[in-house]
């Protein structure tokens, strides 16, 4: 075998491996098995509404939500809208419900003008660097039904719940946001479209999962 193949084929395996560590899921607390359980107070799957805050940084508190500014479009067929959004205040749109399916849950709008639409990924969405040793891509989209990327691996940790991709071109990444992403005001409150994945566990993976204000 010839030196250039030999040195193709370790730089390889160096990425499989260091993507396979990218991917790894991160260790679930105790009380994970209780909290996924409790997600099921609808019809045996269903949760109430929750609302999704991060844990860090300068949007620690603020909310999942979606944009008046989301930009429509189709994947797959289906009516998406691109816009999953932080903000600073929640509204009816900052409300969700976990779905529990075999493929993993579905994480679907509870409230405002999306009502039932459901997170997915589109795999078109191209990656780029975030800071020296982190990439990201943003892929979160909202649509009007389940695509073959909707499913999501919910773990507890002690540092909050961890959300991450199950299929596709993204399978083993993560939610994530721009830490130092703008914010501009709507109606009100300060809203930030900075909802991304990420392809390893960082700081901006944990959120605090709370019923949701009637």
């Amino acid at each position: 075998m010839s030196l250039k193949r030999i040195t193709k084929n370790l730089i390889a395996t160096i990425l499989m491996t260091t993507s396979a560590a990218f991917a790894e899921s991160p260790p679930a607390v105790k009380g994970h098995d209780a909290f996924i359980k409790s997600l099921s107070e609808i019809k045996g799957n269903t949760s109430k509404p929750r609302t999704l805050s991060p844990v860090v940084s300068r949007f620690k508190g603020w909310f999942i939500d979606i944009t008046e500014q989301a930009k429509p479009s189709k994947l797959t067929g289906t009516e998406v809208v691109e816009g999953i959004s932080l903000a600073n205040q929640p509204r009816a749109t900052s409300a969700w419900q976990f779905i529990q399916t075999e493929k993993g849950h579905l994480v679907r709008a509870a409230g405002g003008k999306y009502k039932g639409w459901v997170i997915v990924i589109d795999d078109r969405a191209k990656t780029r660097p975030e800071g020296p040793r982190l990439t990201v891509t943003p892929a979160l989209r909202l649509a009007q039904k389940p695509t073959a990327n909707s499913h999501w691996k919910l773990t507890l940790t002690k540092q909050g719940l961890v959300l991450e991709a199950t299929s596709g071109k993204y399978k083993g990444w993560f939610w994530d946001f721009g830490g130092n992403d703008p914010s501009h005001k709507e109606s009100g409150r300060e809203v930030a479209v900075n909802v991304l994945l990420a392809e390893r566990v960082v700081a901006g993976s944990y959120f605090a999962v709370k019923p949701a204000k009637k």
